[in-house]
């Protein structure tokens, strides 16, 4: 039966993955991430991308230290003491132990010191590091947090010591992995209450990003919609450019002369226009645009060899609001028919508005020679 430490320390390792599943790709924590995916079906979340640093205030920062390191304890240690080595040892580690009950941390530094030179030790050097946490020495105190990782990579202390201190240093996400770590092997509150603050701030911080993010993504879409309307404005005044280049009713270039748009899409003319109104035509980008369109052309050639092609195109979802805009130009019909059309003198009856002022009502469209 599961005792209360255990549950605390499941209720926390839930709490750490809620808040980023990278928890469960340490190496200790793969076998459950295996049960998980494999015996529970789970679907694991991919592991939050490591946030960017952002300004938020935390009283508790410490200044970077940068001190010299202090002595380390041989890298190859010997593998059995004399006697008197071990005496020294032992008795260096109780002087480090008091001078820690009274808050002495220089001298517990020192004391903790004497005892890594004769036999270091994951757990001495974690101790250590505890001292300079309390002398407020991130930097040290995670240089000997290495020392002691190296030694022992589950070393719990080492872990939580570390993550403390990258807290201080305002390093979240490290803090955040090695919290995490260390309070799996071993829980305790202490701790258990800094991951709580780190997990608080990584939050923060993800917040921030997204924010960050949605705020360029938002300044991006406005640039390009900004471009946008700077070319339309561009089209627009080309447009009107080569309009006001129109000596009486031609365009420079073969555009329109008497009427024909450029390429001799309606050749013929359209007379009895007024000046006033050709140069409504002209000025309007949308309905310029629209003239350059393949289909609308192919309608309005159809259209002078058989005006009555003008019902099937009203419908067109392309050509018909060309015509019905042509048409309101012209205040409801084209004066006088569009010339070059092969008939239609008069207009096309039956169209409501019609073309010019309409065929008589009688008017059949098999009477049009």
């Amino acid at each position: 039966m599961a005792t209360t430490e255990t549950i605390e320390t499941l209720k926390h390792l839930v709490r750490c993955a809620r808040e980023d599943t990278a928890v469960l790709d340490v190496e200790s924590m793969k076998f459950f991430k295996a049960w998980l995916i494999e015996d529970l079906k789970a679907t694991i979340p991919p592991p939050k991308a490591p946030p960017t640093s952002v300004n938020m205030d935390d009283p508790e920062l410490m200044t970077p230290d940068s001190d010299v390191a202090h002595t380390m304890g041989p890298e190859q240690p010997k593998e059995t003491l004399s006697d008197d080595e071990e005496a020294k040892m032992i008795a260096a580690k109780e002087a480090a132990a008091e001078a820690v009950a009274a808050e002495k941390y220089d001298e517990a530094i020192e004391k903790y010191t004497e005892a890594v030179v004769i036999a270091p030790s994951a757990l001495t050097y974690a101790k250590r590091a505890e001292c300079f946490i309390k002398l407020r020495k991130p930097n040290a105190a995670i240089r000997d947090c290495d020392a002691a990782l190296k030694i022992n990579p589950d070393s719990a202390k080492a872990l939580k010591i570390r993550g403390a201190a990258q807290r201080y240093l305002g390093q979240y996400a490290a803090a955040n992995a090695d919290l995490s770590k260390g309070l799996q092997i071993d829980f305790d509150e202490h701790y258990g209450d800094i991951h709580k603050a780190v997990l608080s701030r990584v939050h923060e911080m993800h917040v921030a990003e997204g924010k960050a993010r949605a705020q360029k993504e938002a300044e991006a879409k406005a640039k390009a919609a900004e471009a946008r309307a700077r070319a339309a404005a561009d089209a627009a005044n080309a447009a009107n450019a080569a309009g006001s280049g129109m000596p009486g009713s031609g365009m420079p270039g073969g555009g329109m002369p008497g009427g024909g748009m450029p390429g001799g899409g309606m050749p013929g003319g359209m007379p009895n226009v007024p000046p006033e109104m050709l140069e409504k035509l002209t000025s309007d980008p949308e309905l310029m645009k629209a003239m350059q369109n393949p289909k609308v052309m192919q309608a309005m050639q159809a259209m002078m060899s058989n005006p009555m092609a003008a019902m099937q195109y009203m419908s067109d979802p392309e050509v018909g609001p060309v015509l019905q805009k042509l048409m309101g130009l012209f205040g409801g019909g084209m004066p006088g028919g569009m010339g070059g059309m092969g008939g239609m003198p008069g207009g096309m009856g039956g169209m409501p508005g019609g073309f010019g002022g309409g065929a008589p009502p009688s008017a059949n469209a098999n009477d049009v020679d």
